[in-house]
Order: structure tokens, then sequence, then C-alpha cells
């Protein structure tokens, strides 16, 4: 079938750090999200953010005309919307923005939305999960639940869930994109774990809160959603650079599409953290707990001689599999479990620039250049 528009807008995302692959849903899924027009549109839309002066010269179009255009599209989470005490700018966000992020934020159940659940769940399992998991750079790494780290002294701020929120000055919660997604969809199974639980920060945050798909919280109630996740077992999944952090998703491993990328495509996923999981197996009661609460399947019970407690069996831990996240030992009835420093320090992105340099040269694209401006 003939839809010019469409592959137009796909062949311009391909350029960008995380493109649209092929499959059978992929025109389904952009006809449900964009009209034939704004693909159109879009396909000539910069990455990287621009004043509307400078687009309005672009696009030829008036100031006051192009607003009309842009200011929706930033409402529907397609374009990034930047207010600053001087100017606007406006940018295209990527494909995970814009199909699995922003159109899920709000919490909306009508019918577009479910279709659009489906078919982007759909996508996901049939092309964009492999294009999403296949390089070693993931935008979230695991950070862990507060108190599972013993000596606190050799938590780096980035790694201090406590301290990162210390740090930030504007917060709101959304809904969770992944279950959202899930849960809309008939053919997926239901999540019964809290929706309302995706925290963001700063720009991210304000941009949100503006459009309309997150809510404007205060620093302890962000606190309190990010204990309610640690004790329901949910894995704080934070933006994977160091600094202008924007994100702590709170994410379960029934939903969330950095961990169906380990279970299901066999792929990446969180990035660890700095810790590794350390069993005291002398007072590890071999209850099970940890084995339920795991979300990567890193630890399970294995009959010991060494143990005399009733069960006669202990946590034993698969490390390779482990990302640090805490969730096991948050909630260890012997306090069996603890996070310990790994033996190699983990490389992450100083910021938001370098992450988009590590993820751009994996994929052999060079960021910053002339083709992301355009």
């Amino acid at each position: 079938m003939n839809k010019k528009e469409y592959w137009r807008f796909i062949e311009h995302m391909h350029q960008f750090l995380v493109g649209l692959p092929d499959s059978r849903v992929l025109i389904p899924l952009l006809e449900t999200r964009l009209s034939p027009e704004e693909a159109e549109f879009l396909a000539g839309f910069p990455f990287l953010p621009h004043t509307i002066e400078q687009l309005a010269e672009k696009f030829k179009m008036p100031v006051k005309q192009l607003s009309a255009k842009l200011d929706p599209l930033a409402r529907r989470g397609i374009i990034f919307r930047h207010e600053s005490s001087h100017t606007i700018r406006y940018a295209l966000n990527d494909s995970m923005f814009v199909f699995y992020r922003s159109p899920f934020w709000s919490g909306k159940e009508d019918q577009k939305s479910r279709r659009l659940a489906m078919l982007s769940n759909r996508y996901y399992f049939e092309g964009y999960g492999q294009e999403f998991g296949s390089y070693p750079t993931m935008g979230l790494r695991a950070i862990p639940v507060n108190k599972t780290i013993p000596d606190t002294r050799q938590i780096k701020a980035y790694e201090d869930v406590v301290q990162v929120v210390q740090e930030e000055d504007f917060f709101c919660v959304a809904y969770c994109p992944c279950r959202e997604r899930k849960n809309l969809d008939p053919d997926s199974p239901s999540c019964q774990h809290e929706t309302f639980n995706c925290l963001h920060f700063g720009r991210l945050a304000r941009y949100m809160v503006r459009q309309g798909m997150g809510k404007e919280i205060n620093r302890e109630e962000t606190m309190n959603i990010l204990e309610a996740a640690a004790d329901a077992g949910l894995v704080h999944g934070i933006s994977v650079n160091k600094t202008g952090i924007d994100t702590i998703c709170n994410c379960c491993s029934c939903c969330c599409m950095f961990l169906e990328s380990v279970h299901v495509l066999g792929l990446n996923g969180h990035q660890p953290s700095n810790y590794i999981i350390n069993i005291h197996t002398e007072t590890c009661q071999g209850c099970g707990l940890c084995t339920k609460r795991c979300p990567m399947k890193a630890l399970k019970l294995v009959a010991s001689d060494e143990t005399d407690n009733k069960t006669g069996k202990v946590s034993v831990l698969d490390p390779e599999r482990c990302i640090g996240c805490g969730v096991c030992a948050h909630k260890c009835p012997t306090k069996s479990l603890m996070l310990i420093h790994r033996e190699e320090e983990q490389d992450y992105p100083e910021n938001l620039r370098e992450l988009a340099y590590r993820m751009g040269n994996e994929r052999g694209k060079e960021p910053f250049s002339e083709t992301f401006l355009k």
C-alpha cells in the first residue's frame, strides 16, 4: 500500500538514535498515532531543539501559525516544548518517547489508547524490542532500594536514590506507561501493581505537567511513592546518566519493557548498579521470599548440608543476572541479604550528551551532526 508520508517519517526516524524497524504492525501503529499530514510534516522536523523563530524560517511559516501547529503535537508528547525566560524551543521526540512513553503517561482509557496499546505491544515483540535491546547502552540503570547497603559511606551521589531526590526542585508523577500498555491491551495479562508511580524531575517534569501528562507533586510525596514501590517489590530504574537525571521508573518484571527485553527477548535490560547481592547463608532461613521478589530470577533455593534451618535450603545467587536493585534484600526477614560494591565499577555516561554519543556510536550514527539538526 502507498503510505508515502509514513515511510518518509520512518526514514527520518531511522536517522536518530533508535529507529523504527519494519513490522507488519508498524504502519497501523503510525496511523493510530499520526495523521498522514502530521507524518509528512514531522519527516522534516529536527531532532535537536530549535527556537520557534528558527523553525518559522525553516518551514517558511509565520511564528503564530507554526505555534498553532506545534503546540497540539507537544500536548500529545510527539514534540518536546521547552520554555525558558527568553524563548521557546521545540524538538522531535525519539521513537520510544513517541510510541511507548508519552501516550500512556496521562492514564487515558479511550478507544484510541486501547488500540495504540495493543499495536505497540505487538510491535515491541515483532520489531522494536530487537532494536531497543540489542546495544550495550540502555536508557535506565538500576538504583538500589534505600537501606539495602550497610555501609552508606561508599554510596556515590548518583546511586543514592534519596540524594537524587534531594537535589531536584520540581517533581511530577504519571502513570507507568508499561503497565498502562498491558492493562489497556485485552491480549495482555493485567498487572496488579500500582500504576500511578512513574516519577520525573526538572525540565521533563515541567514539560509533562504543562502538557497535561503528569501531576506536580512535592519531594515528600515523591519519597512516599518510592517507599511504597520498594515495599511492593518494584525496581527503581533511573536515568542511566550520572547528571541531568529526569526519571525514576518503578518497574515490575511482568510489564517493564527493559525487563521484558531480558526475559522474553534475551537481550539487554536495566544496566546494573554498582552493587551486587551478598548472602549470609548462616542466617538464611530458606523462606524463599527473595526468590519470589527478584525481578531478574537471579536467586534460587538449593539444598545445603551447612544449614540447620527448618527447610534445609539456602538462597544462592547467579551473579551474572543480578542488577543490584536491592529488591530482594529490602524485605529479607533475617537481613541475610545485603548489597555490596561490585569489584568492577560500572561505566555510566556522565550526562545526556555523552549518553547520546554512546548510543549513536553503537549504532553507527554521529549525534549532533547535521543529520540530527535537520
